[in-house]
C-alpha cells in the first residue's frame, strides 16, 4: 500500500474513532482501530479491495482544488467537514465509502469486552 493511501486511511479511521468512541478508548488503542481497518481491507477479495482503495484515493484528493492540500494534511475541522460532506453526498458511492469506514471503526471500538454502543452510526 502506498504511503499516501496509508496516511489517508489511518487519518480517516483515527478521526472516525475520535467521533464515535465517547472518550472510552485511550489514544494508544486507536492505533488498534487503524490496524483493524487495514487488516479488513487486506482480507477483502482483490477486486473489491482495488475499488475501495480507488475510492479512498479519490476521497483523499477530492478537496485539493478547494483546500490546496490532501485529506491527511488538512486541519481537523476541515477533515471533519469533508467527511460530513461525503456522508451527505448525492453520490451513493461517496456515502457508501463513509459507511464502510464508519462501520469498521465502530465495530472495532465496540467489539471490546464490556463496552456497549450507545451512538447511532447512521
Amino acid at each position: 500500500m502506498s504511503g499516501y493511501l496509508y496516511k489517508t486511511i489511518s487519518t480517516l479511521a483515527h478521526d472516525l474513532a475520535t467521533t464515535y468512541d465517547d472518550g472510552l478508548t485511550p489514544l494508544e488503542s486507536r492505533v488498534g482501530v487503524v490496524n483493524f481497518v487495514l487488516e479488513q481491507l487486506a482480507r477483502m477479495p482483490w477486486f473489491l479491495r482495488v475499488g475501495v482503495k480507488l475510492c479512498t484515493a479519490g476521497f483523499g484528493v477530492s478537496r485539493v482544488f478547494f483546500e490546496g492540500t490532501l485529506f491527511h494534511r488538512q486541519k481537523p475541522l476541515n477533515r471533519a467537514a469533508q467527511v460530513e460532506a461525503w456522508k451527505r453526498s448525492r453520490l451513493a458511492i461517496c456515502r457508501d465509502l463513509m459507511k464502510f469506514y464508519t462501520s469498521l471503526v465502530v465495530l472495532s471500538l465496540y467489539s471490546r469486552t464490556g463496552t456497549e454502543c450507545s451512538e447511532d452510526v447512521s
